[in-house]
């Protein structure tokens, strides 16, 4: 066997490997009821903690998986990790794991094509995005990790749709989506301390970027992707 063909199969036999511990993990989870850990960080910071030395690694694990499983809420797990850890190792921590999870649905989605991820985050958001991924993929997936109303864990899955290369896709994963976790990992672990007067203004400053995202969250969208096709069409 040749020496890039030996590297094709490694690759192939370890994103295998991958999948299936990502699987067994999720069957795991479910059949012990731990998914419903997600829905609160005092839950979840009470099951980490139980793992004594280990528990940053099952937190890392943990924070890895929900990339995969998108109904989860990584902000969840990031605010559990900074009461346990502190801000700086939630937050590393954190961002490592969000990176190679999302690199893990990127290769999940190369590995097992369109089937594997229609299943995972259903045909009507592959079909609004994959088009407008593959026509203009590179400042199209910096932008929706960068933008608040885009699905940046589906967007890993629908990534590897694409012809987008490993080495941007990673570098784009290592520039964009930690910021998401950044606030969360401060406030988890007591570094901002937030008045009553505070937790008011942030409670009225996202109920409003929830309503803008409700009403014009698919304007903004829905501009954007017809903008790129647009463009695709008068380039092509």
């Amino acid at each position: 066997m040749k020496p890039a063909d030996r590297k094709k199969w490694g690759a192939v036999l370890a994103l295998l490997a991958l999948a299936a511990l990502l699987t067994a993990g999720v069957i795991w989870m479910r059949n012990r009821g731990l998914l419903a850990l997600f829905s609160s960080p005092e839950r979840l910071q009470e099951y980490v903690r139980g793992f004594g030395p280990t528990a940053p690694i099952i937190f890392f694990a943990l924070q890895a998986v929900q990339v995969i499983l998108s109904p989860i809420p990584g902000n969840v797990t990031t605010l559990a990790g900074g009461a346990l850890f502190g801000f700086w190792k939630a937050f590393l921590i954190s961002s490592a794991a969000v990176v190679v999870g999302s690199l893990a649905a990127f290769g999940l989605a190369r590995l097992f094509g369109r089937p594997l991820v229609v299943r995972l985050v259903g045909e009507k958001t592959v079909g609004r995005y994959l088009d407008a991924l593959i026509s203009r993929q590179r400042i199209l997936i910096v932008l929706f990790f960068l933008l608040p109303f885009f699905p940046d864990d589906a967007l890993c899955l629908i990534a590897g749709l694409t012809g987008l290369g490993w080495g941007f896709f990673t570098l784009t994963l290592i520039l964009t989506r930690p910021w998401g976790l950044l606030f969360s990992a401060l406030v988890g672990s007591g570094a901002i301390a937030v008045p009553v007067w505070g937790w008011a203004l942030i409670a009225a400053a996202s109920l409003a970027l929830i309503a803008a995202s409700a009403k014009w969250g698919q304007v903004w969208e829905r501009w954007l992707l017809e903008r790129v096709k647009r463009s695709a069409k008068k380039s092509g």
